[in-house]
């Protein structure tokens, strides 16, 4: 048996007969397993489902159900295979959090990047769900994943061009992604950049200047260098953060009477603000 000999197949319509032997198989509820209210990616053996995951859409929110591979087809990759599938079909529903109960595979679901959170806390639509009002036992652990994209902008004192491009990033990503920035070293964050960003209605007085090792433990969809001196510095990730780059002018360095740095400033705002509107048009 190869792993390259499974299908899968995206199913919203089906029999639910061969998920529900599958997942009483693995000692998982079945008895709710209706077409119309889960859908399903399953994984196929022929014409034998070796293994499924489901999904209940709620707006923003999903909801992780019914996750399980036949125990002679484990340790191949299918599990894995499954979830990256169903994180994607997620994304592409707009769905912003999935939110999953397990009484046995926490370790699994941290090492995938899902956090623990108490369950009184989950959206009031996921706590109405048969899952959590009926099914899972109060001892379940309660898990989530964000589904928005990642995204770090570095230099090298994260302290005016990386913190324009994060307030500009947060502006025109919206709920799209969660973006953060960060300096080789921290210089603080420069008093005209947040005038200058105030001009523009775009308020970043509440940023903090960050080390960019406050951020080796978040696993990023993008990183950002927007000076030559970060990006000859810039740490490895382990990850596989698509790498980006543009050495724009450091309005720091101006000098001249106040007009002439304030003008300074407002290029540079103008350039960071052009280029993160076509960074977030043809990458989110």
């Amino acid at each position: 048996m190869k792993f390259m000999d499974i299908a899968y197949q995206h199913f919203l319509n089906y029999e639910p007969g061969s998920i529900k032997n599958l997942l009483q198989q693995n000692n998982l509820p079945f008895n709710d397993i209706t077409p119309g209210k889960i859908e399903f990616i399953v994984a196929l053996d022929s014409e034998n489902i070796v293994g499924c995951i489901g999904l209940e859409n709620y707006g923003t929110d999903g909801l992780l159900r019914s996750f399980a591979v036949d125990k002679d087809f484990r340790n191949k990759g299918i599990g894995t295979e499954l979830l990256n599938r169903l994180i994607e079909a997620s994304v592409k529903k707009n769905i912003k959090t999935l939110h999953l109960l397990t009484t046995t595979a926490n370790q699994y679901f941290l090492q995938r990047g899902f956090t623990i959170h108490k369950r009184e806390y989950a959206p009031e639509h996921i706590k109405q769900t048969t899952e959590f009002s009926e099914i899972c036992p109060a001892s379940s652990v309660y898990m989530q994943l964000e589904l928005r994209k990642k995204i770090l902008v570095l230099c090298t004192g994260n302290s005016c061009r990386s913190q324009i491009a994060e307030g500009y990033l947060r502006h025109f990503a919206g709920d799209k992604a969660m973006v953060y920035s960060a300096g080789i070293e921290t210089h603080g964050v420069n008093p005209k950049a947040i005038a200058t960003m105030e001009e523009d209605g775009i308020d970043i007085s509440n940023h903090t200047s960050d080390n960019i090792e406050e951020y080796r433990n978040i696993d990023f969809d993008f990183v950002i260098t927007v000076c030559d001196n970060a990006k000859e510095r810039c740490p490895f990730f382990p990850s596989s953060a698509i790498k980006f780059h543009y050495n724009f002018p450091d309005p720091a360095k101006a000098s001249g009477t106040d007009e002439v740095i304030k003008e300074q400033f407002r290029l540079v705002r103008q350039q960071i603000k052009d280029y993160c509107q076509q960074f977030v048009t043809h990458n989110l």
